[in-house]
C-alpha cells in the first residue's frame, strides 16, 4: 500500500467513524422521541375516556336539572289556576314560559350529550386498538433501537481497529504532523485531489503539486492546509 493509498483509507475510515459516533450519540434523542410519541398516544387514549366520564356527569346533571324544572313547571301551572288578577296571571304565565324554554333547552342538551356519548362509546374499540398498537410499536422500536446501537458500536470498534492498522503504514517522519492535524480537524484534516482540485476547499492544485501528491509525497493544500491524496482511479 502506497502513502496515497494509506491516506485515502485513513480518510475513509475517519469519516466513517465520525458518522458512526454521531449516529450513536443520536440514540438517546431517538429514544426520547419514541417515548414522546407513546406519551402522546397515551394522553389521547386517556382524553377519550375522560371525555366519556365528563359526558356522563353532564347528562346526569342535566337530567337532574330537567327533573327540577319539570317539578317547578308543574307547580307554576297549578298556581296559575288559582290566580284571578290579570297582572299576576300574566306574570305567572311569563314564569311558565321561561320554565318551559328552560325545559326544552335542557332536553335538547341531554339529547346532544347522549348522541356524543354514543359516538365516543362506539369509538372505544378503535381507540383501544390504536393505544395497543402504539404500545406494541413502542416496544418494537426500543428493541430495534437497541439492536441498531449495538451494531453501530460493533462497527465503530472494528473501524477504529482498521484505522489503527492503516495508520501504522504512515511513514514515521510524517506521523507526528498527521497526528497533530487529525487531532485538530478530524476527518477534515485530509482531502482527495479530484481533477486537480482539492476536494476539501475546492481550490486548484498546481500540476507540480499534483505530481508530488500522485508520487505519494506528504503534501498539504496551500489554501486549506489539508493533507492531500490522489482520488482513487475509477
Amino acid at each position: 500500500m502506497t502513502v496515497a493509498d494509506t491516506f485515502r483509507e485513513c480518510h475513509r475510515l475517519r469519516k466513517h467513524i465520525k458518522n458512526l459516533q454521531e449516529e450513536i450519540d443520536r440514540g438517546p434523542r431517538v429514544l426520547k422521541a419514541i417515548q414522546a410519541r407513546l406519551d402522546q398516544e397515551q394522553q389521547e387514549h386517556k382524553d377519550h375516556y375522560d371525555a366519556i366520564t365528563k359526558l356522563k356527569l353532564k347528562q346526569r346533571d342535566d337530567e337532574g336539572t330537567l327533573k327540577q324544572t319539570e317539578t317547578r313547571l308543574k307547580k307554576l301551572e297549578e298556581q296559575l289556576l288559582g290566580i284571578s288578577v290579570p297582572k299576576e296571571y300574566e306574570a305567572k304565565k311569563s314564569e311558565i314560559r321561561q320554565a318551559t324554554e328552560k325545559k326544552t333547552q335542557t332536553e335538547d342538551a341531554i339529547l346532544a350529550t347522549m348522541s356524543e356519548l354514543q359516538e365516543r362509546n362506539n369509538a372505544v374499540p378503535a381507540v383501544d386498538k390504536k393505544w395497543a398498537d402504539a404500545q406494541a410499536e413502542f416496544k418494537q422500536s426500543q428493541i430495534d433501537a437497541k439492536e441498531r446501537i449495538e451494531t453501530l458500536k460493533a462497527d465503530l470498534e472494528q473501524s477504529r481497529a482498521a484505522l489503527a492498522k492503516s495508520e501504522v503504514e504512515i511513514p514515521t517522519k510524517h506521523r507526528s504532523q498527521y497526528d497533530y492535524l487529525v487531532k485538530a480537524r478530524g476527518p477534515d484534516a485530509l482531502a482527495a485531489v479530484i481533477d486537480r482540485v482539492c476536494h476539501g476547499c475546492h481550490t486548484g492544485v498546481s500540476q507540480q503539486r499534483l505530481l508530488e501528491v500522485q508520487a505519494g509525497q506528504f503534501i498539504l493544500c496551500q489554501n486549506c492546509g489539508r493533507m492531500l491524496y490522489p482520488a482513487a482511479a475509477e
